[in-house]
């Protein structure tokens, strides 16, 4: 009878108030709150690093200008009949445009771009990992609220109950058929339980007051938080962000030791000089002049004493050093997940017995109740009925919520989404 009513409640309060599941309030999560809103801010950032890096292949110009004074100039001072050949002025002076074009950089550019997305990649990934992390704390305080509600359901049930039984009881105190004390125990009863009511909605509006601080969603004055009725999950496989997480560092490495290795590659430019100087190209000229200088340039490093070598291997290293990691958070996880497995098991061979439980205890209040009736027994032997029946029903009801939580728990722990 008591879980008919409970049931009841339940359904009178879903018509009037709205449905909140967790996959809402994740989906709310990952599009509200502010660490979100970073991730397009880096892919913007991105897209401003590749254009810079991109400017490699556009020409370079530069303005140059250059005075100079030496202390000493050549002079050609073999006689030569009819010519003279002048020395240069010791003061000389340059006006110039040069311009430079990279015709090959050796696949540089594109490993500078590449090891950007995979910086970017990574950094994106630990948001994604932060923002998960906050599922546990949702999870915590969604659960608690529906533990409060159950708790006020029973608390009215019970109230409910001994507000009925006190009425039954104060017709036979009017006929001198039971005594006062006991009229007087129950109405205590009734007293201390709308205390404990009285409890319940700041406890619960403190905790949605914080759900909706982290998913920036609007659950209205009355959600009612349901379950998620997952199943009893027999295979387990890890989907968690971190791994991935860690396979995108692994991948930066990789890229810093592609880069590392463009960095030994032969690079050709061209290049083209435009100036006006005092002397021009002619050095033995001391007049203004005009001139264009244009040529090719390879650059190669054929030797830098092992230095790349080196920086491969550090790279290696820290790409065994996140493997480490990532085998350490795995057994972490996996032993969490051992041990919400075996919870898993104990609740509900807990809650086989709990149904057993629930109905010897009712039958012993409803004898205790027409005992009281009758004046055989005091009120606080039946209340002491009353309160045991009532506490196996609020046992067997909070632990389906906890064997729930425990299954929304593997499921984060594994990290799969629970409408998989």
């Amino acid at each position: 009878m008591l879980f008919m009513l409970i049931f009841v409640v339940s359904v009178c309060n879903s018509q009037t108030s709205k449905q909140v599941s967790l996959s809402m309030l994740y989906e709310a999560l990952e599009q509200n709150h502010p660490i979100a809103g970073i991730m397009p801010a880096m892919d913007s950032s991105l897209a401003i690093q590749t254009r810079n890096m991109s400017t490699i292949w556009y020409p370079k110009l530069d303005f140059n200008a250059t005075a100079t004074w030496q202390s000493e100039v050549i002079e050609i001072n073999i006689p030569f009949p009819g010519i003279s050949i002048p020395s240069p002025d010791a003061d000389q002076y340059k006006l110039t445009i040069d311009a430079t074009q990279v015709i090959w950089d050796g696949g540089a550019t594109k490993a500078r771009k590449g090891l950007a997305e995979s910086q970017n990649l990574a950094e994106k990934s630990v948001v994604k990992n932060e923002i998960y992390s906050l599922r546990e704390k949702i999870n915590d305080a969604f659960y608690a609220v529906i533990l409060l509600d159950i708790s006020s359901n029973q608390l009215k049930l019970m109230k409910d109950e001994l507000q009925s039984r006190l009425e039954s009881i104060q017709s036979g105190v009017r006929q001198g058929v039971i005594l006062e004390s006991n009229m007087l125990s129950i109405q205590a009863e009734i007293v201390r339980l709308e205390q404990k009511m009285l409890e319940i909605p700041s406890k619960k509006a403190s905790l949605i007051s914080m759900i909706e601080t982290f998913t920036g969603a609007d659950l209205a004055e009355n959600p009612e938080f349901i379950l998620s009725g997952l199943s009893n999950e027999s295979e387990v496989t890890l989907f968690r962000p971190e791994l991935e997480s860690f396979e995108l560092q692994k991948k930066v490495f990789d890229s810093m030791s592609d880069l590392t290795s463009k960095k030994r590659m032969p690079t050709l430019g061209a290049f083209v000089s435009a100036g006006y100087g005092k002397p021009g190209l002619n050095m033995l000229s001391n007049d203004w002049n005009t001139y264009v200088l244009a040529g090719a340039k390879l650059s190669w490093n054929i030797w830098d004493w092992n230095s790349t070598k080196r920086e491969k291997q550090q790279l290696m290293i820290q790409k065994s050093i996140v493997n480490r990691r990532k085998e350490s958070f795995c057994d972490a996880v996996n032993s969490q997940i051992e041990s919400c497995l075996n919870d898993i098991h104990t609740l509900n061979q807990q809650l086989e017995k709990d149904e057993e439980i629930v109905s010897l205890l009712n039958t012993v209040k409803e004898k205790s109740s027409s005992k009281l009736d009758n004046g055989v027994i005091s009120s606080s032997e039946y209340l002491s009925d009353f309160n045991s029946a009532a506490r196996a029903s609020l046992d067997m009801e909070y632990r389906k919520v906890l064997l729930d939580k425990e299954k929304t728990k593997l499921y984060f722990l594994m990290g799969k989404n629970l409408n998989q």
